[in-house]
């Protein structure tokens, strides 16, 4: 895990620029450092790297790496390299390195563009050929490694793992985004990602599974990888779709723990970071050191499952307790490191889960990211499914009755209390951007995006869960992951994220993800014997989540102070019915995520105001 950044253009770039894009990326690799510059021939580059060594430790792996025409700056893992190195050492290439770096160079130079669809792993990379001076820049299949870029009026291209890189590189301050503070304020985290803005005005994200070309011709764009379809099997028992799904994941988890430095674990109530934990520790026979947040809001507290995993796998674990008498600097702290909004109150919490395991010297977290959008895990899931229409009357019945017993209680959202939601009106979708015509009337003039999702399928559950992994909650997960993990110089790892286990889940028919009102059924089922039974059996549905009066005193006057002063944010925000929502009964939990929102939007503004 590492930072990279750079530049291509017609004009030669500053070497002082590139070592303050090095100083920017610190945290991103402290163990070393490196740059390239080319300033010959019709198209200039510049490639920075920082190194977070976590496999083949030597000097010999550092970067930009140089592999015969190529150059290669690199931020991420690839975790089948083992497998990819003994392919290509029967194809004549020799190695010497016993890391990842060197297997993608030369499986890029043995297979070109085609090797990212032999890769299992995550990455943001950029390949510079000196011979034909073409820069390629490249996204993992789901987003996990950070690329941002702006194109500037020249043709030249800047890009970085990091927002400040990028305008460092470009010579430019940044400017509010004001459309996506919008929309974060208005619709909330999950419409970000369905565009490929950033906070930043002209600063732009790559999405995940992209390959991008700059040369003197100009860019091209395009993906790489055609996600599979839906394609149900009805000629395999559920049986055997659980033991696959149980020897898949067991091999994805495999090849997430290779690793030359010890590795940490983001370690919840819940069966996502419980499968991983339980397959490290009984099927791999790894040291197992878990980290926990503790709440002391009840809604939020898991502590007794994660006591009970931690005493029947043998584990080791720490627990982290929030305190609100930081808030403010912490918070600000956090938005600088993204220029832009924390996404949710989750990942301000998530944050000193990564400090506490950088504290502890790990270099590598293990997180449980992409379980509910592959197996099925929220709860407008179970109503989706309640609309099927594989469900005969009787077994609707059923199904409607463990909805109403164990799941309808659990709901909080009030969209979602009626079990024929979907059949009454099978595109509803109000709860996702929930009370956003509420929010919107906090700006000063009128704004409306109406809510938009890829049809993937015709299945609703099945193309609801495939929007979330690609354009809606997994995207933003990610940046939140790798923004609090890197802050920290900590790699973080999501196994569920594989091609292989989403190639296998789009086989499994909807019928077999949630049974007896469990969601995530199926992977519920592959976990027995392995994950104690008190937690396969648990319905509640937290994770890393906290409440914001948990962590911060919002009738301080300090914090109102703050929200109220007068800057360029309330040029576009209403800051009188901000301060007669300040004074309202905000015990709602949209009402906090909101407020939550709001702070960070007004901070985000103030930032690049400074």
């Amino acid at each position: 895990m590492c930072g990279i950044a750079g530049y291509i253009g017609f004009s030669e770039i500053s070497r002082t620029l590139l070592e303050t894009c090095l100083s920017h990326l610190k945290s991103r690799g402290p163990d070393d450092q490196g740059i390239y510059v080319k300033n010959s021939g019709q198209m200039k580059v510049g490639l920075v790297h920082t190194r977070l060594s976590i496999i083949d430790l030597d000097k010999r792996s550092a970067q930009p790496f140089r592999y015969g025409k190529y150059v290669f700056s690199y931020n991420g893992e690839i975790y089948n390299y083992l497998e990819l190195r003994s392919e290509l050492v029967t194809l004549g290439h020799k190695f010497q390195t016993q890391g990842d770096t060197e297997v993608l160079a030369a499986a890029w130079a043995e297979w070109g563009e085609k090797a990212f669809n032999r890769f299992d792993g995550m990455w943001a990379v950029a390949v510079f050929d000196t011979e034909s001076e073409v820069l390629t820049l490249s996204t993992d299949p789901f987003g996990e490694k950070p690329l941002y870029y702006m194109k500037q009026d020249t043709g030249a291209v800047c890009f970085g793992s990091q927002i400040n890189c990028v305008m460092t590189l470009g010579g430019r301050r940044p400017k509010p985004n004001w459309q996506h503070l919008k929309r974060f304020l208005v619709n909330g985290y999950k419409s970000l990602a369905k565009y490929e803005d950033s906070f930043v005005d002209g600063v732009f994200k790559v999405p995940g599974n992209r390959v991008i070309n700059i040369s003197i011709s100009g860019m091209r764009v395009a993906p790489y990888w055609h996600i599979p379809k839906y394609q149900p099997n009805f000629n395999i028992s559920r049986e055997e779709l659980v033991t696959h799904v149980r020897e898949t994941l067991v091999t994805s988890i495999s090849r997430r723990m290779r690793s030359d430095v010890p590795l940490a674990f983001c370690m919840s109530g819940g069966i996502d970071s419980n499968a991983i934990i339980s397959v490290a520790a009984s099927q791999l026979g790894l040291n197992v050191h878990g980290f926990t947040i503790v709440n002391r809001d009840g809604r939020y507290d898991e502590r007794e499952l994660v006591e009970l995993s931690c005493h029947k796998l043998g584990i080791q674990s720490e627990k982290i307790t929030l305190q609100p008498d930081n808030f403010v600097p912490a918070l600000q702290k956090m938005v600088a490191a993204r220029f832009g909004p924390v996404a949710t109150i989750s990942y301000y919490t998530q944050n000193y889960l990564h400090r506490a395991i950088s504290e502890h010297g790990y270099k590598v977290a293990i997180s449980g990211t992409g379980a509910d959008e592959l197996f099925s895990g929220y709860y407008d899931h179970h109503l989706l499914y309640l609309s099927a229409d594989f469900l005969d009357a009787n077994a609707r019945m059923s199904a409607v009755n463990n909805w109403e017993t164990h799941v309808k209680p659990l709901t909080r959202n009030p969209l979602l209390q009626d079990s024929e939601i979907y059949l009454a009106s099978p595109g509803f979708r109000k709860h996702v951007f929930y009370k956003n015509e509420f929010y919107a009337s906090f700006l000063k003039f009128d704004w409306h995006e109406p809510f938009v999702e890829t049809v993937y399928c015709e299945s609703l559950m099945r193309n609801r869960m495939l929007n979330e992994l690609f354009h809606e909650a997994v995207p933003v997960i990610l940046v939140e992951d790798d923004i609090n993990a890197m802050s920290y110089s900590v790699e973080n790892r999501s196994p569920f994220l594989s091609r292989d286990l989403l190639n296998l889940s789009l086989t499994i028919p909807d019928r077999e993800l949630i049974q007896n009102g469990f969601a995530k059924s199926i992977l519920r089922d592959a976990m027995k014997g392995l994950v104690p039974e008190r937690i396969l059996t648990e319905r509640r549905k937290v994770g890393f989540n906290s409440s914001l009066f948990e962590v911060a005193d919002i009738k301080s006057e300090t914090l109102r102070e703050l929200i109220l002063d007068r800057t360029e944010f309330y040029d576009v925000v209403d800051r009188t019915k901000i301060e007669a929502f300040l004074g309202e009964d905000l015990k709602l939990n949209s009402d906090s995520k909101f407020l939550f929102n709001l702070i960070n939007a007004k901070l985000t503004v103030d930032l690049m105001e400074s």
